[in-house]
C-alpha cells in the first residue's frame, strides 16, 4: 500500500491537534484534545509533561486508525516560550512553563538590571521580556532547586515532543530562534549570552535543520502499529507552519495572521529585520530556506475574547449579527497577561478606557477586537517604513468565525483580508514542509502552487479606515501617556 498520507501534530497552548493530510492538502482525519492547564495564584501556567505525553500518544492513536500503512512520516510544530528542565537522562525535572505564565515577572527587575537588552537584541531579534525562554532560564536558576548545572538541560515544547517520539534531544531554527539565546545572523546558539546566562551550549539540545528525518522511537512505533521505517520531520513551530499554508512561499507577497488563543503578524523577509522603537522591538524569528518572519506574537487574542465574553454575559453565536460600529473614545487595553510584543510588555495590563452609560457590553467586545487588531499594526508598521511591504494579508484561526474581527481588521490594516481555507493550517503547513522532505513536492514554491488555494476576501471601507486611522492614534496616545511618558 503507498504510503501518501502525513501524521501532521500542532501542539498549541490550549489543543493539542493532530490530522492525517495527503499530498494535496485535504485532511482525511483530525481529532482534537484540550490540554490542562495548571494554573494558581502565584501566576503559574504550566503543562503537565506526563498529562501531555498521554494525550500525544492517545491522539495520535485514534487518527492513524485503520490508516496506519499509509503513514509517510510524522511532523510536529509546537506553540514557543514554552520552557521545561530536563536532567541528564532526559527525565523531566520540572513541568512545562506556559508562555502565559506571569511569575517571571518577579525578577523581571533583577532581570532588566543584569542583562543590555539592546545588546541581546541587536544579535537575537528577539525583544528578551519575561516571555522568552531568556527570561524563563533566569527565573530558572533563581527559583527552582538545581543541584547540579551541569547535568540540565532546558528546553522548548518542541524539543520535548520531539523526544517523546524519537529518543534524541533536538531542535530546529525556527522554534530556536524564540528563546532569546540564538544568534539570527549565525543561526547558532550565541555562546555570548549563555555565558552571561550562567549555561553553555552544553545546557541546549542540539540545532539540526526542520528537512532532518530522525527514526520514531520503537515503543511509539509499536504503539501506533506504524511501519518501523516511518520516522519524524523536524519541522517548524506552530506559526511558521501556518506561514507554510498561508503562501507565503508563493508569488503574491503576503501579511500572515493568526488569531487564535494567542495571534500573531508576520511578513517574511530575505534579512534579520532588526528595529527598535520606545513602543515595541520587532520580533524577528527565523523561518526557513534562508526567509526570515519578522512582526510579532501577542498573548492576548482569542482568550481575551472569551474571558471578556464570559464576563459580560455575551452569547458569541448572537454577536456574530452585531453590526461593527466603533465607539469613539472607547479604547481597550487587551493586555490581560502582559504582552510579549511591546517594550513594556513585562508591566502590561488590560484597561477600558472611555466607559458611558450608553455603552453597551457588545461595544466593549468590540473595542476588544480593535485593540487586538490595533496591536498587530502596531507589529507591523515598522517593517511597511522600512520596505518590508505586503500586498494582501491572510488570516487563519478561531478567530475567523467572527466575522466583525476580520472586517476591523481589515479596516485597520488598510488591506484586503484573505482568509485562509484550510481550519487547521498549521497541519497544512507541517505536511508540505515534511512532503518536501520526503521528496512529494520538489520545493516549498511547488508545495505552495499545488496545495495554496484562495480563500474569501474582506475588502477594507474607506471611511471606516479614516475611523479607524483616528481611533489607532488615540489608542497609541493611550498608552504612551500609561507607559512611556509616565
Amino acid at each position: 500500500m503507498e504510503k501518501d498520507l502525513i501524521l501532521a501534530v500542532d501542539v498549541g497552548t490550549t489543543y493539542l491537534k493532530a490530522g492525517l493530510v495527503d499530498a494535496e492538502g485535504n485532511i482525511l482525519r483530525s481529532c482534537r484534545n484540550k490540554i490542562r492547564m495548571d494554573v494558581d495564584p502565584s501566576g503559574k501556567a504550566e503543562h503537565n509533561v506526563k498529562d501531555l505525553s498521554r494525550l500525544l500518544q492517545k491522539t495520535m492513536k485514534k487518527v492513524v486508525d485503520g490508516f496506519e500503512k499509509r503513514v509517510a512520516a510524522i511532523v510536529p510544530s509546537t506553540y514557543i516560550f514554552g520552557l521545561m528542565l530536563l536532567d541528564s537522562n532526559n527525565v523531566p525535572h520540572s513541568n512545562m512553563i506556559t508562555l502565559a505564565d506571569t511569575r517571571i515577572r518577579e525578577v523581571m527587575c533583577d532581570f532588566k538590571s543584569y542583562f543590555d537588552r539592546d545588546f541581546i537584541y541587536s544579535r537575537t531579534g528577539m525583544p528578551p521580556t519575561f516571555h522568552t525562554a531568556l527570561a524563563k532560564v533566569f527565573w530558572s536558576l533563581r527559583r527552582l532547586q538545581i543541584e547540579d548545572l551541569r547535568k540540565v538541560k532546558f528546553v522548548s515544547c518542541k524539543d520535548y515532543i520531539v523526544l517523546l517520539l524519537t529518543s534524541k534531544l533536538a531542535t530546529e531554527p525556527s522554534t530556536a530562534s524564540s528563546t532569546g539565546y540564538f544568534n539570527t545572523f549565525t543561526l547558532d546558539w550565541d555562546d555570548d549570552i549563555l555565558s552571561f546566562l550562567g549555561i553553555s551550549r552544553n545546557n541546549l539540545p542540539e540545532i539540526l535543520s526542520p528537512y532532518t528525518v530522525i527514526p520514531l522511537k520503537k515503543e511509539i512505533s509499536e504503539y501506533l502499529e506504524l511501519p518501523r521505517d516511518v520516522g519524524v520531520v523536524m519541522g517548524l513551530y506552530d506559526g511558521g507552519a501556518v506561514a507554510l499554508a498561508s503562501g507565503v512561499f508563493g508569488n503574491k507577497r503576503r501579511a500572515v495572521v493568526n488569531l487564535g488563543t494567542t495571534g500573531m503578524v508576520r511578513v517574511i523577509s530575505e534579512r534579520p529585520f532588526i528595529s527598535s522603537t520606545p513602543m515595541l522591538k520587532t520580533q524577528t524569528l527565523y523561518l526557513c530556506n534562508g526567509r526570515w518572519f519578522p512582526g510579532g506574537s501577542v498573548n492576548n487574542a482569542g482568550s481575551v475574547i472569551e474571558w471578556l465574553s464570559k464576563v459580560l454575559r455575551i452569547n458569541l453565536d448572537k454577536f456574530r449579527s452585531h453590526e461593527v460600529k466603533p465607539v469613539k473614545g472607547l479604547l481597550f487595553h487587551p493586555y490581560i497577561t502582559g504582552e510579549r510584543g511591546l517594550e513594556f510588555g513585562s508591566e502590561a495590563k488590560g484597561m477600558i478606557q472611555g466607559l458611558e452609560y450608553n455603552i453597551s457590553a457588545e461595544d466593549i467586545l468590540t473595542a476588544a477586537l480593535e485593540g487586538i487588531s490595533f496591536t498587530l499594526r502596531m507589529m507591523v508598521e515598522p517593517l511597511i517604513e522600512k520596505g518590508i511591504g505586503f500586498e494582501r494579508v491572510t488570516v487563519s484561526g478561531g478567530g475567523t468565525k467572527l466575522k466583525q474581527w476580520l472586517y476591523i481588521l481589515a479596516n485597520v490594516l488598510k488591506k484586503e483580508v484573505e482568509v485562509s481555507r484550510f481550519e487547521e493550517p498549521a497541519l497544512v503547513g507541517s505536511t508540505m514542509l515534511g512532503g518536501v522532505s520526503l521528496g512529494w513536492f520538489d520545493s516549498l514554491n511547488d508545495a505552495t502552487n499545488r496545495i495554496v488555494k484562495e480563500g474569501m476576501i474582506v475588502t477594507p471601507d474607506q471611511e471606516l479606515v479614516e475611523t479607524y486611522d483616528e481611533k489607532f492614534d488615540a489608542f497609541l496616545g493611550s498608552l504612551k501617556r500609561m507607559y512611556i511618558e509616565k
